[in-house]
């Protein structure tokens, strides 16, 4: 993990995510998909993860929904 001087802030977008780590082009791709969905970037993010959160508790609960049978010897 990079350290930063210690005069050095990252700055925090909506308080929560640390954008020094974002470069220009990620960022500006950020911005679009925010302005086509008219979201902000932080309401964005917390979609992007929600959904990812979602997707592996359903990954998660599948495993246990596989009915395994007996293997029968013929």
């Amino acid at each position: 993990m990079k350290t930063l001087p210690q005069n050095v802030t990252p700055f925090l977008l909506d308080g929560l995510w640390p954008l020094d780590a974002l470069d220009q082009p990620t960022m500006a791709w950020l911005r679009r998909v925010a302005d086509q969905k008219d979201l902000t970037v932080a309401e964005l993010l917390y979609d992007a993860i929600e959904e990812q959160m979602a997707k592996h508790e359903a990954e998660k609960e599948l495993e246990m929904k596989i009915i395994r049978f007996p293997v029968r010897l013929l």
